[in-house]
């Protein structure tokens, strides 16, 4: 049968306990921080990871929002530069098309002008040439008959005008001077007839001065001091002639 000693029990027992003691304040208390420590680390690293994630995901979603707003504004860019392009084509093409109706109308108005010079410059060629022609033939053919007839077509003439008017702005007692042009030296008979008839018309004092000019071909001019009548052959051919002109 064992004997159990009581003693040694208790020493044994209070070994132990001694031993557990510097086990666990020295090895186990220890160890569990350092674990304790580095699950700690690792959760931290985990957190740190899961945010890193998390932000990741986010820096992408910015990144293709991004994206997606770079395409759209490029592509807005395009469609505006496309519009831009589109307008500004058009708006060339109109000034083109103006240009070339300026130019035309320009063109049309300058051949317009060219013609109506040419057309003015032949019709004065001609009026020229048959005043000339008709002078010429009229002088061959002038007779003296012919040179009384129209000094009494032109003392007609004088007599049915309203000559007051050709002295407007002159006094009673001013003297008026009126010339008298004749185609040919006119007789006594004519100075008087004419004489007659300026002091019948005519309330003011006048004096009259004779002057020959062969290009009048017939009849004569009276020239009051800024009017005048032109009764003669040459000033009814440049009449007819100014009517060519104007309506041919």
């Amino acid at each position: 049968m064992l004997e159990l000693n009581v003693s040694t029990i208790l020493l044994q027992m209070a070994n132990f306990i001694v031993m557990a003691f510097i086990l666990y304040r020295f090895l186990f208390k220890p160890l569990q921080n350092v674990l304790k420590e580095r699950e700690n680390g690792i959760l931290r690293a985990m957190d740190e990871a899961q945010q890193a994630k998390i932000e990741a995901e986010e820096t992408r979603q910015i990144y293709e929002e991004k994206s997606d707003n770079i395409d759209a504004e490029i592509a807005a860019r395009k469609n505006e530069a496309r519009i831009v392009i589109e307008r500004t084509r058009q708006q060339m093409l109109r000034d083109v098309q103006t240009q070339i109706e300026q130019v035309e109308a320009q063109t049309e108005e300058t051949l317009t002008k060219l013609q109506e010079e040419a057309i003015r410059e032949h019709k004065e060629r001609i009026g020229d040439l048959a005043s000339q022609f008709s002078k010429g033939i009229l002088s061959d053919v002038m007779s003296e008959q012919i040179q009384e007839d129209f000094e009494a077509e032109f003392l007609n003439q004088i007599n049915t005008l309203d000559l007051s008017s050709y002295l407007e702005g002159t006094s009673l007692d001013e003297t008026n001077f009126i010339k008298v042009i004749m185609a040919e030296k006119p007789g006594l008979e004519f100075e008087q007839k004419l004489r007659e008839i300026l002091d019948k018309k005519l309330s003011s004092k006048i004096n009259l001065s004779y002057e020959v000019d062969p290009s009048l071909i017939a009849g004569g001019i009276l020239r009051f001091e800024n009017k005048l009548i032109d009764g003669s052959l040459a000033g009814q051919i440049n009449l007819l002639k100014q009517k060519y002109k104007e309506t041919t």
